[in-house]
């Protein structure tokens, strides 16, 4: 075991009240930060490269030894505005979907919906990652993170998966969790952790000035980010996250996307 844990989170506008703290060396990191996309954390947490990270919550029922740290994770409650599926045909029509290779979580929230809603299951490839290019090879397209900001509405009948979900189940939907190895302590990683969330919420203005300033961000504003981050992401498992998260990872085990639904926590 590492003498300093390895702490892997991906940096997509919705981490950036954790991570942005970090960056800026607001807080003490007795760990070693490692930046990936959702996907690449699962598989690095997976296989033993990161002690600590944040995955896509359909990957914590995927790999056995996995441990929900709950003070952290990344949730939405209705429209959230980065999990898009956008198409030129109407959703009910849609058969097959070109998803991000970056998402896992949404995939399986796209195909429990599908089944759930419209008793339908969808053909789902793995390819392209900008969205002017999935529609070559799929009815449908499916973008995750801050490529969302940028859809152009005015092409494409565009359906925000947070507000189909919450339309559906009436219930939180959890994107992201952080995660430990069962039997593993990392206790003064995850206090810093949870020092640097309660740092960037308290300057959320703040990151969503310099993030407008990005270059990812051409276009948008401080006030849509700020938005986003006040109004839209949740970043305490509570009681409605939990619940939300128990549904969803129930009904992805009866369509055998996972291979476990109940929550084991650090």
């Amino acid at each position: 075991m590492p003498m300093r844990p390895r702490v892997g989170i991906h940096d997509f506008l919705n981490s950036k009240p954790i991570i942005n703290p970090i960056l800026h060396g607001l807080v003490e990191t007795p760990f070693e930060l490692i930046i990936d996309s959702p996907s690449r954390l699962a598989d690095r947490f997976s296989s033993g490269e990161l002690d600590i990270a944040m995955i896509p919550s359909v990957e914590y029922a995927r790999i056995e030894e996995a441990v929900i740290i709950p003070q952290i994770c990344i949730a939405s409650l209705g429209r959230v505005d980065t999990v898009l599926l956008f198409s030129k045909i109407e959703i009910e029509n849609i058969e097959t979907v070109s998803v991000d290779p970056k998402s896992r979580t949404s995939v399986s929230m796209l195909e429990v919906l599908f089944h759930e809603k419209w008793g339908k299951s969808l053909s789902i490839k793995t390819g392209e990652e900008k969205p002017e290019l999935m529609l070559n090879s799929a009815d449908a397209g499916l973008v995750i993170g801050d490529e969302a900001f940028r859809i152009d509405r005015r092409r494409y009948a565009v359906y925000d998966l947070g507000e189909l979900w919450y339309q559906h189940t009436r219930r939180s939907f959890t994107h992201a969790v952080l995660c430990a190895k069962k039997g593993e302590r990392w206790d003064s990683a995850v206090e810093a952790l949870v020092k640097a969330k309660e740092t960037g919420l308290a300057n959320l203005d703040l990151i969503a000035r310099q993030e407008s300033n990005a270059t990812y961000a051409a276009g948008i504003t401080s006030e849509k980010f700020l938005d986003y981050l006040t109004t839209k992401i949740f970043f305490d498992l509570g009681h409605e996250q939990i619940e939300g998260l128990t549904y969803f990872l129930r009904s992805a085990e009866d369509l055998g996307l996972v291979t476990r639904s109940s929550l084991l926590f650090y």
